[in-house]
């Protein structure tokens, strides 16, 4: 939470401290920034009106991200936090006929991992009846094939699971948390530079 919060500096500083509109607001903080710049020195770098038009887009590119996240994404990978609340979440409930339907997706996707279920389940394999599947299944005092085929499905849907919308994501999400940083960056280096000025390291 702290590390969270120190993120969003740029912007509150911008907001509450430096913001001449909202003098009045805050005891006369307001409006800090332009008190203490002397003239000709450390002028905004980026005018309001295109710091206002890169925030917008930058949050349209985050709800656009999002968007695509929620409608491509997994059921499985977007009803858990991650790998383990999915199994923690769905071990008690599994059956032996859904850990074999898992199976088969895991086996077309990554079939190495399959073949080591195999033989240690051979059960897995539809070739086997369901009531051997299931006699077998409840042997499995530890839940270590549970545990195994969830942990192995999930990472299935996860990893190879409409690759280019995790992309498109990942893209949209890159771009609109850089113009989302842009303004704030912008800022800050005005500030360092009214700070170095201050400090006498550069001639007035």
């Amino acid at each position: 939470m702290p590390a969270a919060i120190t993120m969003s500096t740029p912007f509150v500083g911008y907001m509450i401290l430096y913001h001449p509109q909202i003098e009045e607001y805050v005891g006369g903080l307001g409006g800090l920034l332009e008190k203490q710049a002397k003239p000709g020195q450390c002028a905004p770098w980026i005018d309001f009106s295109m710091r206002l038009n890169l925030v917008y887009i930058g949050l349209l590119l985050l709800g656009v991200g999002t968007i695509v996240y929620k409608v491509f994404a997994p059921s499985v990978v977007k009803g858990a936090r991650d790998i383990n609340e999915y199994v923690v979440n769905v071990i008690d409930n599994v059956s032996a006929r859904n850990l074999r339907s898992m199976y088969v997706m895991i086996r077309s996707r990554r079939p190495q991992v399959a073949a080591s279920f195999i033989q240690m389940a051979p059960w897995l394999d539809r070739d086997k009846s369901l009531k051997t599947a299931s006699d077998a299944l409840k042997r499995d005092d530890g839940n270590h094939i549970k545990i195994d085929v969830l942990r192995s499905f999930y990472n299935v849907q996860d990893r190879h699971t409409a690759r280019g919308a995790v992309y498109l994501v990942l893209v949209f999400y890159a771009l609109g948390f850089l113009l989302l940083a842009i303004p704030g960056l912008a800022f800050t280096g005005r500030v360092l530079c009214v700070v170095w000025h201050d400090l006498g390291f550069w001639g007035s």
